[in-house]
C-alpha cells in the first residue's frame, strides 16, 4: 500500500493484529485503529440497520469537536435521512462508498444536511457497508472535518475486500445478534418516513415529498420519476397547500415535530395524530 504515513510492512502487522482479534471484545476498536493508518479519522460508528427495524449503534467514538449526543440525535430519526441509511435499506451491494457516492444532487441545500449534518463540523464521510442475507446492514462510518482527496479516498476502497471480510467474519453471527432489535415499536419506527403524509396526500404525493426530504431538487425529482419539473413543481405545491406549508424547512420540522409527538404510534401516518393535537 503506498501511503506516506504508513510502510507495506506496518500496514501488514495493523491487517494482522485485526484479524487476530476476530471474535475478540477489541476487533472493532482494532479495525478503527488499523484504517486510521491511512488518515486521520474523526468520527467513528459501526451502525447495525435492520430492513424494517430500527437501527442501533455497535460502536462508537465521537472526537470532542461533535456536539454530546450525535449518535443518539441521529437515531432519534434524523437516519431516515441519511443517504448512506437509504442506501443500505435500497439494497445497495457490499462496498466501499464515500458521500458523493450515495447523497442527492442537492444533499447541501436539504433540511437533513442543514438541520443536522452541518453542525456535526463534518466535511466528508465514507461507509464500508456489508449487507446481511437475513435483512440486515452493517455500515462502518468513518467521518472527517476535511474533503477527502481522490488518492485517499481510493486507499480506502482499495481494501474494502478486506474490511469487508474481517467484517463478515466477526459478525458471522448477526442473525442471530439482529433479531433482537427487530420488535415491533422499532418496526413502526422505520415505517414512519414512508407512512408520512399519507392520511393527506395521494400516493405519488407522499413518494415525492419523501424524496424532498432526503434533499432531491426539483429536476432530480423529476429525471427520478420519468416526470417533468413542471409537474413536480405542482405536485409541490398541492403537498404545501395540503400539509398547510409555505418551504422545505417547515417540511422538514413538521416531519420531526410529528415524529417526536407520534412516539410509538406510527404504524400510520405521524401526522394524522400530530396535526389533529396542533391544528
Amino acid at each position: 500500500m503506498e501511503n506516506d504515513r504508513l510502510s507495506s510492512a506496518q500496514w501488514f502487522e495493523q491487517m494482522a493484529r485485526v484479524t487476530e482479534n476476530i471474535g475478540q471484545a477489541g476487533f472493532t476498536a482494532t479495525l478503527f485503529q488499523a484504517l486510521e493508518c491511512i488518515r486521520p479519522i474523526q468520527a467513528t460508528t459501526l451502525y447495525l440497520y435492520p430492513h424494517g427495524g430500527m437501527p442501533s449503534a455497535l460502536f462508537e467514538l465521537e472526537g470532542p469537536w461533535l456536539p454530546q449526543g450525535n449518535v443518539r440525535q441521529y437515531l432519534s430519526g434524523f437516519y431516515l435521512l441519511d443517504p448512506f441509511y437509504g442506501a443500505c435499506i435500497e439494497g445497495v451491494s457490499s462496498g466501499c462508498y464515500n458521500l458523493d457516492d450515495v447523497a442527492p444532487d442537492h444533499f447541501e441545500l436539504g433540511e437533513y444536511f442543514q438541520s443536522f449534518y452541518r453542525h456535526s463540523h463534518l466535511e466528508d464521510e465514507l461507509n464500508y457497508i456489508l449487507q446481511s442475507s437475513a435483512g440486515l446492514s452493517l455500515s462502518v462510518s468513518l467521518a472527517f472535518t476535511q474533503k477527502l482527496d481522490a488518492a485517499t479516498t481510493q486507499q480506502f476502497k482499495r481494501i474494502a475486500p478486506w474490511v469487508l471480510a474481517v467484517l463478515g467474519k466477526h459478525f458471522v453471527g448477526l442473525d442471530a445478534r439482529g433479531a433482537r432489535f427487530e420488535n415491533l415499536l422499532e418496526q413502526r419506527i422505520h415505517s414512519a418516513l414512508n407512512n408520512f403524509g399519507s392520511s393527506l396526500l395521494t400516493e405519488r404525493e407522499c413518494r415525492i415529498a419523501q424524496l424532498i426530504l432526503r434533499g432531491h431538487s426539483t429536476r432530480s425529482l423529476a429525471e427520478r420519476l420519468g416526470v417533468t419539473e413542471d409537474t413536480i413543481k405542482s405536485h409541490r405545491k398541492n403537498i404545501y397547500s395540503k400539509l398547510d406549508i409555505g418551504t422545505q424547512s417547515e417540511l422538514f420540522s413538521l416531519f420531526i415535530d410529528s415524529l417526536a409527538e407520534a412516539q410509538g404510534v406510527l404504524s400510520k401516518d405521524p401526522l394524522e395524530s400530530y396535526m389533529s393535537k396542533n391544528r
